[in-house]
Order: C-alpha cells, then sequence, then structure tokens
C-alpha cells in the first residue's frame, strides 16, 4: 500500500483509531515512538498506553532539559504505565557543547549533536516512525498527512489534525496532568537555552530562522 493509500484509509479514522489500526496493519517491532515529554505530548502518550500497554517509548536526553519537563516525564510514566527507553548523544559530544556553549552561535549543530544524530542511530531499526506532531503549531506542520515521507523511514502523525481546543478538551477529559511551564506561559518546551515564553511554538529560537530541531 502507497502512502496515498495510506493516508486515504486512515484520515477518517478517530485519533485512536489511526493508532489501533497502525498497529494492526504493520508488526509492532517496525514501530518508533518518540515523546519529548513537552506541554502538548500527554494525548499521544494516553493513546499509546490504551492501544497498546508497554510499547517503548524513546526519549531524547539532551541533558539540557528544564527540571519541569522531568518531573513531567516521571509524572506522566507513573501515570500511565509507560516504558521509556532514554536516548542520548555520545558523552564526549555533548560535553563539547556544554563548554563550546554551542547553542549560542550554532543552534542547528547543537540539536543534530544533542537530537538528531542519537535519534538517527535508531531510526534505522524502525520503518515507522509515530510522532504527536500538531498541525496547529506551525505552517509546516499544519501542511502535514496523518502519514509522511522522511527520507528512510515513513513518518505516521496520527494526531496532526487535532485542534488546540480539541487538545485541551482532551486532557481535561481524561484528567491528564500538565507541563507546569504550560501554566507560566510556554506553550511550547524543549531546551533551557533555546527556550522562552510564547503562544504556540513563537517562544523557540527567538530571533532565529529555525523552526524545527531537525
Amino acid at each position: 500500500m502507497n502512502i496515498t493509500e495510506l493516508n486515504q484509509n486512515y484520515q477518517p479514522l478517530s485519533y485512536q483509531e489511526r493508532l489501533k489500526k497502525l498497529f494492526q496493519d504493520f508488526p509492532a517491532e517496525q514501530i518508533l515512538i518518540t515523546s519529548s515529554f513537552g506541554t502538548t505530548s500527554m494525548a499521544l502518550l494516553h493513546l499509546v498506553s490504551k492501544v497498546n500497554p508497554g510499547h517503548p517509548v524513546h526519549f531524547i536526553d539532551t541533558s539540557y532539559h528544564f527540571p519541569e519537563t522531568l518531573k513531567y516525564r516521571d509524572e506522566l510514566v507513573s501515570r500511565l504505565g509507560l516504558k521509556v527507553v532514554e536516548v542520548s548523544a555520545e558523552t564526549k559530544k555533548n560535553r563539547f557543547t556544554r563548554e563550546n556553549q554551542t547553542w549560542r552561535f550554532n543552534q542547528d549543530l547543537c540539536c543534530f549533536i544533542n537530537k538528531v544524530e542519537p535519534l538517527d542511530k535508531i531510526k534505522a531499526n524502525y520503518s515507522l516512525w509515530v510522532s504527536g506532531l500538531l498541525g496547529f503549531q506551525n505552517v509546516h506542520r499544519k501542511n502535514l498527512d496523518v502519514f509522511e515521507n522522511n527520507g528512510s523511514i515513513m513518518k505516521f502523525h496520527p494526531l496532526i489534525d487535532m485542534s488546540k481546543e480539541d487538545l485541551n478538551l482532551y486532557r481535561q477529559l481524561f484528567e491528564l496532568p500538565t507541563h507546569e511551564l504550560l501554566k507560566n506561559g510556554y506553550d511550547s518546551v524543549g531546551c533551557t537555552h533555546c527556550t522562552r515564553k510564547g503562544v504556540g511554538r513563537e517562544g523557540r529560537w527567538i530571533d532565529i530562522d529555525k523552526t524545527e530541531c531537525g
């Protein structure tokens, strides 16, 4: 089945039906699930815990996360019974970015070392990558389909057409915890050095022509 047929078959389904069908149509060992445990992560993680409990959720530990993000991760892990696999950069490379303060003058390199490269190493073991991207977050994401060709791996965005209002309703309906920084004006949260308060993703990489980690 090609990507056009996949999108046609999955688009009419609910968020939970999409994820359930994915695990019916593809072997679980081919499916990679990642989460930043950011302010919008709880919906996808809750669905994973319902549809396929115990499926590994990969978390990229950049070493630059806010303490509130790590606390939120631990709270969701405890509440939803998640199986989290931590992924991180090589120690010497991460240490270089810390001593060099790479984020100050080359954000792309810092992201590559601490996020992109560690994830690329595990992506080779999977054929499908599930992410919680939401279309309302920026222009690029707004134009994505449920399935997206992404180089050597196909990406699956089961929540891509979920609105901000529906996301908030989902959180309330299932009584899911809220990221502490969301309450303090951070709609989107990444690494400490490159995140400020802001609506949507406007607080990420301020004054820099950058919208995504990779």
